[in-house]
């Protein structure tokens, strides 16, 4: 249906062009004539309350014949028997969404990386009690001790609710991300969505808001400011936890992060190498 949009929007500039001329100047003609009688009426009058007297061959040009009437006829004609389209483009519009909601989930992530700083501490409190537990003496414990005293190793409960927070915004980001960009990449989707402003008269470059939503799975768009809103459905590009936790074993973030087996090896870069 996209492609149809295109195509017919094509072959229909230069039929347009040319009936809607034709129209323009067969109603710009009655116009012309429209103006010229209501000047002469209109100076006709007030010389009549002075006693001038228009001469009689004034309403001569204000006439309308039968040539302008059936030019004008013949060319409202044409334009109803045309047929006309547009693109209402929604491709470009959620492609351009899809990125910008992307840019807001690296901004997200970065937040995430900061605010999880304090668990990074954590897991090095958590390597070490490990050691300590396994060494043949105590030494191991001791190590363990002195780094918890030069070191802020407890969790405040700001940093608790920042951490949180931080986790749960990147999930909200990426939900939006993958919704936009599971419309950008879908034929069926972007015809859809074309054929909702088509239907409104209206391109995406008139959509007032965007937004997704979880209890609906759809993402939702407005033209007016929210009054009225058009659906489209995603619930065919839900995945399980499951998946998303297979999906992450071989993605950057996780496996250099310190829970990806690494982190803490005597040498990490070796050890991403190597795939353990």
């Amino acid at each position: 249906m996209r492609q149809m949009y295109l195509v017919l929007a094509c072959l229909s500039v230069t039929a347009q062009a040319s009936e809607i001329d034709n129209l323009i100047d067969a109603s710009q003609n009655i116009r012309d004539v429209f103006k010229y009688g209501i000047k002469t009426i209109a100076g006709a009058e007030s010389y009549a309350s002075q006693g001038q007297i228009a001469p009689e061959g004034i309403v001569d040009q204000g006439l309308l014949d039968k040539a302008k009437q059936d030019a004008y006829n013949a060319a409202v004609l044409a334009v109803q028997q045309q047929t006309y389209t547009y693109d209402p483009n929604a491709s470009q519009y959620f492609a351009d969404e899809a990125s910008s909601a992307m840019d807001v989930v690296s901004e997200a992530i970065d937040i995430y990386v900061d605010a999880a700083q304090v668990l990074i501490e954590v897991a090095t409190v958590n390597e070490m009690a490990q050691d300590a537990a396994n060494a043949n003496d105590e030494r191991q414990a001791m190590a363990l001790q002195e780094y918890i005293g030069a070191n802020d190793v407890t969790l405040e409960d700001a940093e608790v609710d920042a951490y949180n927070d931080a986790y749960t915004a990147v999930h909200e980001a990426t939900a939006v991300a993958a919704a936009y960009m599971a419309v950008a990449n879908d034929e069926t989707l972007l015809e859809q969505a074309d054929e909702m402003a088509y239907d409104l008269r209206v391109t995406y470059q008139e959509a007032a808001s965007v937004f997704f939503d979880h209890a609906t799975q759809s993402v939702w768009i407005s033209f007016d400011g929210g009054q009225t809103i058009q659906g489209l459905n995603l619930d065919d590009y839900y995945v399980s936890v499951e998946d998303v936790l297979i999906e992450s074993a071989e993605q950057p973030f996780f496996y250099t992060s310190p829970e990806g087996g690494c982190w803490f090896a005597a040498d990490p870069e070796a050890c991403y190498a190597n795939g353990d």
